[in-house]
């Protein structure tokens, strides 16, 4: 037996029905659009992750050029020695002091004090004072340790000879110009044929 609904009641299913489907069509679209959101939080993120290491990696460099200096505190490796490095820019009164004889810097000049410690990695006993030179870059121009004559507290030259996975460190002055623009402090292996210096920052 057919039975025969009124309109009114055909129109309300069907208005049902549509209505569903409507529905069902707007959670699918919600949960597309949510999806391509989490994708775009996901990308920018990233992106931003990737420029922060650029300018990280833009700060400072791999230490072999002035105009790519490591970061203050960096180690770096020289033959048988890892040796960071700690510098007391304006130090002519810690220098003077340190002994009576010292003489003054010359006019325009001032003392830095340089600490230097070394780790040593070789299989014979090593020498610090001996295996690396040092000193601070200024503006283009390099001034050497072995220059400044003044001996000073914890004298780096006094220092002992020490076996493998030994630590050596000690203390020398430079003198340099007052007022440069940069300064550096630059650590050489004195024994390497290729002439390959550091650069580091200065705290």
């Amino acid at each position: 037996m057919n039975t025969e609904f009124p309109d009114l009641t055909k129109r309300l299913l069907a208005a049902s029905g549509a209505a569903l489907i409507g529905l069902a069509a707007l959670t699918a679209c919600s949960a597309e659009e949510g999806d391509g959101g989490s994708d775009t939080d996901t990308t920018t993120e990233a992106d931003a992750a990737e420029e922060g290491g650029e300018e990280e990696a833009a700060a400072t460099g791999d230490g072999t050029s002035p105009d790519a200096p490591l970061a203050a505190g960096s180690a770096v490796e020289i033959t048988d020695w890892t040796i960071t490095g700690t510098v007391e820019l304006e130090a002519t009164d810690a220098v003077l002091g340190a002994n009576e004889f010292n003489e003054a810097p010359a006019d325009g000049n001032q003392f830095s004090l340089v600490t230097l410690e070394g780790t040593y990695s070789g299989t014979e006993a090593g020498s610090l004072w001996l295996d690396a030179t040092f000193g601070i870059w200024a503006d283009g121009t390099f001034y050497d340790s072995v220059d400044c004559l003044n001996t000073v507290e914890n004298d780096l030259m006094d220092t002992a000879d020490v076996s493998s996975g030994s630590v050596a460190s000690g203390a020398a002055c430079v003198e340099v110009p007052t007022g440069a623009e940069t300064y550096l402090l630059y650590v050489e292996d004195l024994w390497a044929l290729d002439g390959t210096q550091y650069f580091v920052e200065i705290a």
